[in-house]
């Protein structure tokens, strides 16, 4: 064979390698859009909606405290709008944040940056799937309640004394129960783990069916008003329920 066509055999494999790098680069990177319901979530709720650099803010009237919110792989963060319009609702500025290429453990200051804009309020770190893991790993690092969605910390922390909420689903495809109870041990000892009935794993949010998942069992209004009586009922029960000083909110 010439070395002419060895050329040409090489560039166009070459070719056909980068074409299917970039298809699966696509496949694995392409957002989780939010649906339409989330949108709606924001018109409904009566919040400040503000967009910043490290997120999208929903702000009550009065905040009593901050919650930043990682979202999971790819996932669009407004679609968590339905599930945390209502917390911010009820007192507290939740920052929906946005990481590079959808993947929080490229944007784990993003968190920071949220909180630097809001000094002034005690904050909570939360996160769903991949965005738990970074969330754990701020709650580590600076000492802060944690909020998980169908996620776990990548290192021990069960000698922590950190306030902690876990909620699973029974129907989860990509972290079933079983292997969910096994992270738990990760948690500290004092941390509530819940196992929400009928819950898989996209229905944390709205952002449609998920590969690898279970179908839900109920109907996900019903799942969403239960994931935020657990999130109410763990932020209250954080004592930070005093007036923040006039400069927490901008």
């Amino acid at each position: 064979m010439s070395a002419k066509k060895l050329l040409l055999l090489f560039l166009v494999a070459a070719f056909l390698i980068a074409l299917a790098m970039v298809g699966v680069a696509h496949y694995f990177l392409r957002p989780l859009k939010a649906e339409a319901v989330a949108q709606e979530a924001l018109k409904q709720a009566g919040l400040e909606v503000r967009e910043a650099s490290y997120g999208l803010e929903l702000i009550p009237k009065a905040p009593k405290a901050l919650l930043a919110f990682y979202p999971g792989a790819r996932v669009e963060p407004l679609a968590y709008a339905p599930v945390l319009a209502p917390v911010a609702e009820a007192g507290y500025l939740v920052v929906l944040l946005k990481v590079p290429s959808g993947i929080a453990l490229l944007g784990k200051e993003r968190a920071l940056e949220a909180h630097r804009a809001h000094s002034g309020l005690p904050w909570v770190g939360g996160g769903h799937s991949l965005g738990g893991v970074a969330a754990a790993e701020l709650a580590a690092s600076e000492g802060l309640p944690l909020i998980l969605f169908a996620s776990y910390p990548e290192k021990d922390l069960s000698q922590e004394n950190l306030p902690v909420l876990a909620l699973f689903g029974t129907e989860d495809g990509l972290l079933p129960p079983e292997k969910a109870r096994e992270k738990a041990r990760l948690l500290p000892k004092n941390a509530r783990v819940v196992f929400v009935e009928g819950l898989n794993h996209a229905g944390f949010g709205a952002y449609g069916p998920q590969k690898g998942d279970r179908p839900a069992r109920r109907p996900r209004e019903a799942l969403w008003r239960e994931i935020q009586e657990e999130v109410l009922l763990f932020l209250g029960g954080l004592g930070l329920d005093a007036p923040p000083p006039p400069q927490a909110h901008r």
